[in-house]
């Protein structure tokens, strides 16, 4: 199914205030386990497919479903996740493997002025080591502009493409439901969630938002229609802690964590329905990568890890001092 073109892919993140949050957990959610489903909404005909890895695999057998949200298995048995999902059991690559009681870490923001002392992830150790999954590296340095993505979550399925007749002049803006005619258009969403990745391009960086869970130094990417079917991505309920990789020269690396998406003034909930022009926010993980690597060294790295990491600091006193202005979104209403 091919679908008008409805919102301008070149629409700047940065400064919209407009802009609503929501959290990407849901505790309604169920998960339909060996059903064709969707995860993160991807812009295909169907909206069915990319639920195994794909043909170039960023990580695919490192992401679980953990609880209501996501998980990210780092290695040496270590899982990366959002604060606001919390530890628990996951679900990897076919098993399940326990939380060990008492790992639990939150992550801070490196002292950044005028930020919380704690962001929104959160770490945890596995009572036994999932075989035969390989080690994520971290990226060092924050994504490009335009830098390619593919991002895997287990998230909400898409439900029916749909168009919305939107009154811009009132505020907050009012939103009708149409069979056709509209000038905002995307997809519903339904309860059942599965595992699923799709692709999208950084349109910011750099930008610290508040998701109701603390500060967070993030990127960003924007769910657009080209005009034709593609696997852009735009994340759901259940997303959260799911995985942004990028590959760097020959080699994937986790650039980011799915933790809250962005939706327009008066948008029935952005978290459910993904209408284009609507935003992913994940954290930027080269900002957290000192963090990161005191409690999951990366391995065979030596010299160069031990490098890797001084560098990542002396960036950090930088970064934490940067933030772009006007970028932060309203603070939700409340929790989901």
């Amino acid at each position: 199914m091919a679908h008008a073109r409805v919102f301008s892919a070149g629409t700047s993140i940065a400064g919209r205030s407009r802009l609503q949050i929501a959290i990407l957990t849901a505790v309604s959610v169920s998960f339909a386990a060996g059903e064709a489903s969707h995860a993160v909404v991807i812009n295909t005909a169907t909206g069915t497919g990319n639920t195994s890895a794909p043909p170039d695999d960023p990580g695919w057998a490192n992401v679980g479903v953990l609880g209501v949200g996501t998980g990210v298995y780092l290695g040496n048995g270590w899982v990366l996740t959002a604060a606001h999902v919390g530890g628990g059991s996951i679900v990897l690559n076919g098993g399940t493997y326990a939380m060990l009681v008492g790992s639990g870490t939150t992550l801070t923001n490196n002292g950044a002025p005028g930020k919380s002392a704690n962001t929104d992830l959160f770490m945890f150790q596995l009572t036994s080591t999932p075989p035969g999954l390989p080690d994520v590296s971290i990226s060092a340095t924050s994504l490009a502009s335009n830098a390619a993505t593919t991002m895997i979550g287990s998230g909400r399925d898409r439900g029916a493409f749909t168009q919305w007749s939107v009154n811009t002049a009132v505020t907050p803006w009012a939103w009708t439901e149409v069979s056709s005619g509209g000038n905002f258009a995307g997809y519903t969403t339904v309860s059942s969630r599965t595992m699923r990745w799709g692709t999208n391009n950084v349109s910011a960086s750099g930008v610290w938002i508040d998701d109701g869970f603390g500060d967070i130094y993030s990127l960003a990417t924007v769910f657009t229609d080209s005009g034709s079917p593609s696997s852009e991505a735009q994340a759901a309920y259940g997303d959260s802690g799911g995985a942004i990789f990028h590959k760097n020269g020959s080699a994937w690396e986790l650039s980011g964590m799915i933790l809250t998406v962005a939706g327009y003034s008066g948008q029935p909930d952005p978290g459910a329905n993904a209408v284009y022009g609507n935003a992913t926010y994940g954290a930027d993980l080269s900002f957290y990568r000192s963090q990161i690597m005191v409690i999951v060294p990366e391995p065979s790295v030596g010299i160069y890890g031990v490098a890797g990491t001084l560098i990542a600091l002396f960036a950090l006193r930088r970064t934490g001092r940067r933030a772009i202005s006007g970028a932060r979104p309203a603070r939700p209403a409340g929790s989901f």
